[in-house]
């Protein structure tokens, strides 16, 4: 502490209004310097307190410009207010520390703590509360509000895959492709007991995947059917699909994710939802099901399969080529090739074919099968 300051200001007085912590009333009281300490005074100078000028500390933003709110140390209760502008001088030359924060004991552990535990609670929100809530609600939500769901979701992707290339992501609609894919679905759907009816369609892009939305609605990437070496292989992967369909896994997933999003949204601060359709798009793309899920669409793609008369052999290669083929080329970004142990889907789809190399009517026609790999072209 400066001592010619003080001994400058030795002499200053100035009034300002005290507060004792311990009530709201408030005093007029005369402020001077002692030796090494800051004394109040009523009016008819009988000393009511004084502060150790070392410890004072100023509150910030709390009078303006022209006033100097002060504390004897950071976590007194009591105030002082002055407005006097040389008294306001005269202290911040005397105590140039009057702003320097005041460190409490154990105030960075306890930060660390509840800083934790804040982390904890959004963990638990995130990965216990939220797919809890939306196990509950995807069974109770209508069909008709299920897929109004499922459209909206399906622009919010065809957007989001957009903004992520040079182009809208369009639905393909070359009329002789369209009735090819229904009649592929007409095949497979009295095998699988859905809640809604079952749309398809293809999507004009080049990723190699397929996923289902909300309210039966499935999308095939034009890059599938390109990938694929005959119609058994799509209509096996249009089962799995199905298969997710019928135990509304699309809508859990959907409710899970827009909860989630939502929550990283107020906590990250993305408010215009620019980072939550992207996120959303990514999961429902990704179709991240837990193994549980996956199994069981595959157990009922396999009972589609056999009950439409098809069989699995091609859709085993496929799981096969995908799994070889996912390390050397970007465009195999399925779902279906980022699961593990492919391997051992392929060999279970082989244990479920029923046909077992027998003849089989084929899913589609040669004809066909040229006029859906052509369901882009229009």
């Amino acid at each position: 502490m400066p001592g010619t300051a003080l001994d400058r200001y030795a002499l200053l007085e100035a009034v300002g209004t005290y507060f004792d912590g311990r009530s709201a009333r408030a005093a007029e009281v005369v402020v001077k310097f002692g030796k090494a300490s800051l004394t109040l005074s009523d009016l008819t100078d009988r000393p009511l307190t004084h502060w150790a000028l070392a410890s004072l500390r100023a509150l910030p933003d709390a009078g303006g410009a022209d006033v100097l709110v002060l504390v004897p140390q950071g976590s007194a209760e009591e105030r002082l207010t002055v407005s006097d502008p040389d008294m306001i001088q005269a202290l911040r030359l005397v105590c140039p520390d009057l702003e320097r924060r005041e460190t409490v004991p154990g105030q960075a552990r306890r930060a660390v703590i509840w800083g934790l535990g804040a982390l904890g609670a959004v963990v638990l929100i995130l990965f216990v509360l939220v797919p809890a809530i939306a196990e509950r609600l995807a069974v109770l939500i209508p069909p008709a509000r299920e897929q109004a769901l499922g459209a909206a979701v399906l622009d919010q992707i065809r957007y989001a895959l957009g903004q992520m290339g040079d182009r809208d992501v369009r639905v393909c609609d070359a009329p002789e492709g369209v009735a090819a894919l229904t009649r592929m679905r007409d095949r497979l759907a009295p095998h699988l007991a859905t809640h809604v009816p079952v749309t398809v369609g293809v999507l004009d892009h080049e990723m190699v995947n397929a996923f289902a939305l909300p309210g039966g609605h499935i999308m095939l990437f034009r890059g599938l059917i390109e990938e694929a070496d005959g119609p058994e292989q799509v209509a096996g992967v249009l089962a799995h699909e199905m298969g997710h369909v019928a135990h509304r896994d699309p809508t859990r997933l959907a409710l899970r994710s827009a909860g989630s999003v939502g929550i990283l949204g107020l906590i990250l601060g993305d408010f215009t939802g620019g980072a939550a359709v992207l996120i959303l798009t990514e999961q429902l793309i990704a179709a991240n099901y837990t193994r549980e899920a996956e199994a069981a669409a595959d157990v009922a793609a396999h009972g589609a399969m056999a009950g439409a008369g098809l069989p699995l052999e091609p859709f085993a290669l496929f799981f096969e080529r995908l799994a070889a083929e996912a390390g050397r080329t970007p465009r195999i970004l399925s779902h279906l090739a980022s699961h593990p142990d492919l391997g051992a889907r392929a060999a279970a789809a082989r244990d479920a074919d029923v046909m077992a190399g027998a003849a089989f009517d084929p899913v589609l026609t040669d004809q066909d099968w040229v006029a859906l790999r052509g369901i882009c072209d229009r």
